[in-house]
C-alpha cells in the first residue's frame, strides 16, 4: 500500500537526521576509544562530528515546520481554545512562514555568491559552496513544509 507523501517526506528526512546523528555519535565515540587505548585519533573527528550533526539538525528542520512542532505558548489558547486557538494557531504557522523563508533567502543568496570560490574545510577539504547549497535547498525544503503547515492550519487539519 502507497505511503501518503507527506509521511514519505518525514520518514526520509527523520531517518536521514538520525543517521547524521549516529554517525557523529560514533565518530565521536571511536575516537575517545581510539586516544585512549593507542593514542592516535580519528582524522578530522571534530569536524566530521560537527558536519554531522549540523547536518541531522538542519534535516530535521523541514519536519518541525510540517508538522507544526514549533514551540508555543498556550495562553490564550487554553483560558478559551474556541476563541484563541484557530486565530493563534495561523499566526503562529504564518510567522513560521515568514522566517523559514528569511532563513532560506538569506542562505540561498550566501550560496550563491560563494558558488565556485575556492574554499574548502579544513580538515576533509569539502567545498563551501556545495555545502552551503545543501543548507540553502534543505532550508527551501522547509519553507515548502512551513508553506503545507499553514494550509494545514487554514483547513483546520490537526493542532498548529
Amino acid at each position: 500500500m502507497a505511503q501518503h507523501p507527506k509521511k514519505l517526506f518525514a520518514t526520509g528526512f527523520l531517518l536521514s537526521a538520525g543517521g547524521c546523528f549516529i554517525f557523529g555519535t560514533a565518530v565521536t565515540v571511536s575516537d575517545v576509544i581510539l586516544r585512549a587505548t593507542s593514542g592516535t585519533n580519528v582524522p578530522a573527528a571534530i569536524e566530521l562530528t560537527s558536519l554531522s550533526i549540523g547536518l541531522g539538525a538542519l534535516l530535521s528542520m523541514p519536519i518541525g515546520y510540517l508538522y507544526r512542532a514549533h514551540v508555543t505558548a498556550k495562553l490564550l489558547s487554553e483560558l478559551s481554545p474556541k476563541r484563541f486557538g484557530r486565530p493563534l494557531g495561523i499566526v503562529s504557522t504564518v510567522t513560521s512562514l515568514m522566517f523559514a523563508a528569511l532563513l532560506a533567502w538569506i542562505m540561498g543568496r550566501h550560496a550563491l555568491e560563494k558558488l565556485g570560490g575556492p574554499q574548502t574545510t579544513p580538515d576533509l577539504g569539502l567545498p563551501i559552496d556545495m555545502a552551503l547549497i545543501v543548507v540553502a535547498v534543505t532550508l527551501g525544503l522547509a519553507v515548502i513544509a512551513a508553506a503545507y503547515g499553514l494550509v494545514s492550519t487554514l483547513r483546520g487539519q490537526g493542532e498548529a
